[in-house]
């Protein structure tokens, strides 16, 4: 499908590729370690949605579910790895949300679980073509929702003229996988993949354009000579 000298000329280290795009993927969920230990530190997960967390358990079932189905070793072990961090990051949240909190908490649980129950259903009744496609558009539109979270952010950026918010780290990592993984989905043949990071990558390239915007040190600077 998408054939060029220079796809051929990789197509030997097509597994050193999805290897690194894996490794730039559970760098960027271990972003997610910070927000914790903000949680620790405040002795409560008051103020802090769950949704990355709960979330990223359901979307990395499935993207496990899709990775078997192409029999792509990279997709698989990165699968499993960020399975494993969202489901210690949830567990985490869980142990730091004041019983009054968790009603909200287990209501979004059971949501997700739902959700990723049906979809994980509907995905088990075999690799026919039909199965693959939706399959791969739902994951599509979920990892792309999972990489715009920050951008929720948007307005109180554009308020304060201020990008502090933003986790620059995960940020970075994230871009550096999406560029990685569209290289893969291109050696792989994987439409899905490289329409999917495509898109990504302009959602990477507005979130850096903050950076660029909106300068963190901006605000403690007004703040400076405010004082």
């Amino acid at each position: 499908m998408f054939t060029t000298p220079l796809l051929a000329g990789l197509e030997a280290h097509r597994e050193r590729i999805g290897q690194a795009a894996g490794l730039l993927t559970v760098a960027q969920y271990l972003a997610g370690w910070f927000i914790c230990s903000d949680i620790r530190r405040r002795g409560t997960s008051a103020g802090v949605s769950p949704l990355r967390f709960i979330g990223g358990c359901g979307l990395s079932i499935l993207q496990l579910q899709y990775s078997e189905k192409l029999q792509a070793p990279a997709l698989i072990w990165t699968s499993i790895f960020t399975l494993a961090f969202s489901l210690l990051y949830s567990l985490w949240f869980w142990w730091y949300t004041p019983p009054s909190g968790r009603g909200a908490l287990y209501r979004l649980t059971a949501a997700v679980a739902t959700a990723t129950a049906g979809l994980y259903a509907y995905g088990a009744q075999g690799d026919g073509p039909d199965v693959m496609y939706r399959l791969g558009m739902v994951l599509t539109v979920l990892a792309l929702a999972f990489i715009a979270l920050p951008l929720a952010q948007l307005r109180s950026i554009i308020r304060a003229k201020s990008s502090a918010g933003l986790p620059l780290p995960a940020i970075l990592a994230s871009t550096g996988a999406t560029v990685l993984w569209l290289l893969y989905g291109l050696l792989i043949n994987n439409t899905f993949i490289v329409v999917q990071k495509i898109i990504a990558m302009g959602l990477c390239t507005v979130q850096l354009s903050l950076f660029i915007i909106y300068p963190a040190s901006t605000s403690s600077g007004g703040e400076k000579k405010k004082q």
